[in-house]
C-alpha cells in the first residue's frame, strides 16, 4: 500500500515517524545520519577494494578478480546515486534499493573470498546493523532475512563452485554469526520499544493524551511547509474560563479531571485535525481549512458538550474560543495563535459584558476576515 499523508491525522508520530498504515512505518533519518550511513558504505567499498586488490587471485566461482573489482565500481556508482536520492528525501523504495545493493555486493565478496573462513562475511553484520538499527523493526526484519539468504547463497556457492570444504571453523563461524544477528534483532526490538515510548512522552501530554507544545510545533512544521507557505488551514484556540478558581476551590485532582474531560470534548469536536494542549488550560487544534459555518458548528458542539458536562457533574467548566486562518492570518503556528488569541480575548470581553448586563451569550465569537484585517 502507498504512503498515507499524515499531516492532519497522525497524532502519534507527527514529526520523524513516517507512517504507512496504522502502526506500520519507518524512522526517517536526519541529514547527519544519512551522511554517517553513506560514509560507512564508502568505507566498506574502500576496504573491499584494498582487500581484493592485494590478492594475487580469487577463486573463480563466478568472476575473476578483475570482474569483481568492476562489480565493486558499479556498487560505488549506485551508492553515490542512492546518496544523492537520500538527500532529496527518504522513502521506503530508496531504503530497500540501497539495502538490496549492499546485500548483493557483500554476497559477491563472500563468494570470492579466498580464505576458508571469509572475513568479508562480517560485512553482512555491518549491513544488518547499519540499516536495521536506523529505520525500525520492520526494515530490520527485512534486512535480517536478506542477510540470512545472502549468507546461505554465498556459502553454498563457495562449497559447490569454489572448492571449499566444511570445517569446524565454518560451523563455529556460522553459529556465532546467526546467534549475533538474532541477538541484535531481539535487543533492537527492546530498544525500539523504548525509543517509541520516549518519543511519545516527548510529544504528548501525560494528563490529556493530546500533543504537548513540542508535539504541536512539530506537527505544525509538517502542516505549514515552508516550501509551500500558501497552504490553507484553520487554527482553533480554546481557553478554560476560571480554571484557577476550580483548582483553588476543589483541588488539583478535580482540576486535572476537568482538563482531561475538556481535552476529550475538544479533540472529538474538532473532527479530523491535530489537537494538543498548548499549556495550562489552553488547547489548540490545527485543521484543514474550514469556513465560518463549519467553525460555528464545531464551536457549538464544544459549547454544548462543555455545558452538559458541567451541569451533570456540578463543576464549573466554561470555555472561550478563538480562530485564525492560514495563509490570511499568518504562515506559521505561533503567528496564527497570536491572531486566534486576540479573537479569544475579544470573546472573553464580550462574555464579561453580557454577564454584567444579565444577558445570555455564547462564550465565543466569530470575526470575519474583513474585521480581522
Amino acid at each position: 500500500m502507498g504512503m498515507q499523508n499524515s499531516d492532519w491525522g497522525d497524532r502519534r508520530h507527527p514529526c520523524r515517524w513516517e507512517a504507512e498504515t496504522g502502526d506500520a512505518g519507518f524512522w526517517v533519518p536526519d541529514r547527519a545520519e544519512i551522511f554517517t550511513q553513506f560514509f560507512t558504505r564508502y568505507l566498506f567499498f574502500s576496504l573491499a577494494v584494498i582487500y581484493f586488490s592485494t590478492l594475487k587471485s580469487v577463486s573463480p566461482a563466478l568472476f575473476s578478480i578483475e570482474y569483481l573489482l568492476i562489480a565493486l565500481s558499479v556498487y560505488f556508482l549506485l551508492n553515490s546515486w542512492f546518496f544523492h536520492q537520500a538527500l532529496q528525501g527518504v522513502t521506503l523504495l530508496k531504503i530497500r534499493s540501497a539495502m538490496s545493493a549492499d546485500l548483493l555486493i557483500v554476497t559477491l565478496c563472500v563468494i570470492h573470498d579466498p580464505n576458508p573462513i571469509p572475513p568479508s562475511a562480517l560485512a553482512f553484520l555491518m549491513v544488518l546493523l547499519g540499516n536495521g538499527m536506523r529505520y525500525g523493526m520492520r526494515l530490520f526484519a527485512e534486512v535480517l532475512g536478506g542477510a540470512f539468504l545472502g549468507m546461505a547463497i554465498a556459502f553454498a556457492l563457495r562449497y559447490r563452485l569454489g572448492g571449499f570444504e566444511v570445517g569446524a571453523g565454518d560451523v563455529f563461524f556460522g553459529v556465532f554469526w546467526v546467534t549475533l544477528a538474532v541477538y541484535a534483532y531481539i535487543l533492537m526490538g527492546r530498544i525500539e520499544g523504548q525509543r517509541r515510548q520516549l518519543d511519545y512522552r516527548s510529544r504528548f501530554d501525560a494528563l490529556t493524551g493530546l500533543l504537548n507544545r513540542h508535539g504541536l510545533l512539530a506537527a505544525a512544521d509538517r502542516v505549514f511547509d515552508k516550501t509551500n507557505p500558501g497552504i490553507p488551514a484553520t487554527v482553533l484556540f480554546a481557553d478554560l474560563n476560571q480554571f484557577k478558581a476550580v483548582n483553588d476551590r476543589y483541588g488539583h485532582g478535580v482540576g486535572d479531571r476537568v482538563l482531561a474531560e475538556f481535552a476529550q470534548i475538544f479533540s472529538e469536536s474538532a473532527e479530523m485535525g491535530v489537537c494538543g494542549r498548548w499549556g495550562g488550560d489552553e488547547f489548540v487544534a490545527i485543521l484543514p481549512q474550514r469556513d465560518d459555518a463549519a467553525i460555528r458548528r464545531i464551536f457549538e458542539r464544544i459549547e454544548s458538550r462543555t455545558e452538559a458536562w458541567s451541569s451533570s457533574n456540578g463543576l464549573p467548566m466554561a470555555v472561550s474560543l478563538g480562530v485564525s486562518h492560514a495563509p490570511h492570518d499568518g504562515h506559521d503556528l505561533k503567528t496564527l495563535l497570536a491572531v486566534a488569541d486576540i479573537h479569544l480575548y475579544q470573546s472573553k470581553s464580550q462574555q464579561a459584558d453580557t454577564a454584567g448586563t444579565g444577558a445570555t451569550s455564547n462564550h465565543w465569537t466569530l470575526i470575519d476576515e474583513s474585521q480581522a484585517s
